[in-house]
């Protein structure tokens, strides 16, 4: 194998002869159960890129719905700013309310467990340390409303602001802050009754080491029943995803974990921020300043290369194998949201579905990572179980069990630069039945959707 990623979708496996790293599969140890399931970010799209707005055409729309249908996405976050669907004064949501149905219609008609939420910049005041408790109870009344009078009851979870961690988030790292909001935001869904329907998500931190694990102990010690489901966001650099490091950072926060509760990747992507990396930064740099429309600041350039595919394989492994239960990407299409600018794209999409219509014919096509992370959430489903996979002998090798009924999925990816010869050792299985076999390789990719 050589930069591949190849998924085995079969009812029963066999061992198959090779010489030097080894896969040993243990289906009887469980590293976790009940899988929510894999997808991407979907957000409501900005729409207006400095001349005026743009609308998207019923043929966009079904073209997004056909994507999505090929992907089969388990698990989708889905994030918008709660007062920009309401008037001023009006109780009810009156707003831009055509976006958001459009998409969450598609998820519940396709029974996708959705994560819904708010970024945070109108629910709390980092300056005076408090809450705003209107906008927080307008965003408890939004999600109400969303999942009792329109029926979206794919939303399941609850995220309230964005990386509250971060300088760069509502509450500028303010745990205090943001636990505040929480513990008010799980009252309000609480008095609503939906606190059985809806769980809140916490701590949703961006983390590029273990150093930030405080958060998720203390969102058990202290919010307790209030977190129904742990999450985490990470961007790695590919050194570190590839070295197998990033399975150490990520190990961190998973053990804070209380017995019994999930934790989920609510956003991944890579950034290469580790000087190992610094040639590929350097060319990032070079392909946004070249493209009229990218964010120099934050975009990633290489989802147009098969590379992003086996790096996000890679990473997704190591995070199903220590047991998280979950994992979005981000994002779906360059479209949603800009950076610098209006017309300064965060690329780091699947496609940019206004690429016809703005913002060049070549943006709208599918990039190969798409193929990569389909097959992930196609043979990766909502209830799996997730058997305990090692490797042998080769750290560029990285793979996965998985399991669904009397159906397994086995996945092995190589980032390196060479070929590998494999042996799968499994003492339980003997034969090899109904067999589906795929290969995600450059210059092997089915690109027609």
């Amino acid at each position: 194998m050589k930069q591949v990623l190849i998924l085995i979708y079969i009812y029963i496996f066999l061992p198959l002869t090779a010489q030097k790293a080894v896969i040993r599969i243990d289906p009887q140890t469980f590293i976790s159960e009940n899988y929510i399931g894999n997808g991407a970010q979907w957000d409501p799209y900005q729409l207006d890129y400095g001349k005026g707005k743009m609308t998207i055409s019923e043929a966009d729309w079904q073209k997004l719905y056909d994507r999505l249908d090929f992907m089969r996405p388990g698990f989708i976050r889905v994030m918008t700013n709660t007062l920009s669907h309401y008037s001023e004064q009006n109780t009810v949501p009156d707003k831009n309310l055509d976006i958001l149905c459009n998409i969450l219609d598609y998820y519940q008609s396709r029974q996708v467990t959705v994560m819904f939420g708010d970024w945070g910049g109108s629910m709390v005041d980092s300056r005076s340390g408090q809450i705003r408790e209107t906008n927080l109870r307008k965003a408890a009344e939004l999600v109400a409303w969303l999942y009792g009078q329109k029926g979206y009851t794919c939303i399941q979870y609850y995220n309230m602001i964005n990386e509250p961690n971060g300088d760069w988030s509502a509450t500028n790292t303010s745990y205090p802050l943001w636990a505040s909001s929480i513990r008010f935001f799980y009252q309000e869904l609480h008095n609503l009754q939906l606190t059985e329907h809806i769980r809140v998500v916490g701590p949703d931190a961006a983390i590029w080491d273990a150093k930030e694990a405080w958060w998720v102990e203390n969102c058990a010690v202290e919010l307790g029943e209030q977190i129904g489901l742990y999450d985490i966001h990470t961007y790695p650099s590919k050194s570190t995803v590839n070295s197998g490091e990033y399975s150490e950072i990520i190990r961190a926060y998973k053990e804070q974990v209380p017995a019994g509760q999930q934790i989920v990747m609510g956003e991944i992507g890579f950034k290469f921020v580790e000087k190992a990396d610094s040639a590929y930064w350097n060319e990032n740099i070079r392909r946004a300043e070249a493209k009229p429309y990218a964010s120099v600041d934050d975009s990633q350039m290489f989802v147009y290369d098969h590379m992003y595919g086996t790096d996000m394989a890679d990473a997704l492994f190591q995070t199903m194998n220590e047991g998280y239960s979950g994992s979005i990407v981000w994002m779906l299409d360059d479209a949603m949201h800009s950076k610098e600018a209006p017309d300064k794209l965060k690329v780091w999409g699947f496609w940019n579905i206004l690429g016809d219509e703005y913002f060049g014919e070549e943006e709208e096509k599918v990039r190969p990572w798409y193929y990569a992370w389909s097959l992930l959430c196609r043979y990766i489903p909502a209830g799996s179980t997730v058997c305990r996979t090692t490797v042998e002998g080769d750290k560029s090798l990285k793979a996965i069990t998985v399991k669904k009924g009397d159906s397994y999925t086995l996945a092995v990816v190589n980032v390196s630069k060479e070929p590998k010869e494999i042996t799968w050792l499994c003492d339980a299985f003997t034969t090899l039945i109904d067999c589906k076999y795929y290969l995600y390789s450059a210059g092997k990719l089915c690109t027609d959707k």
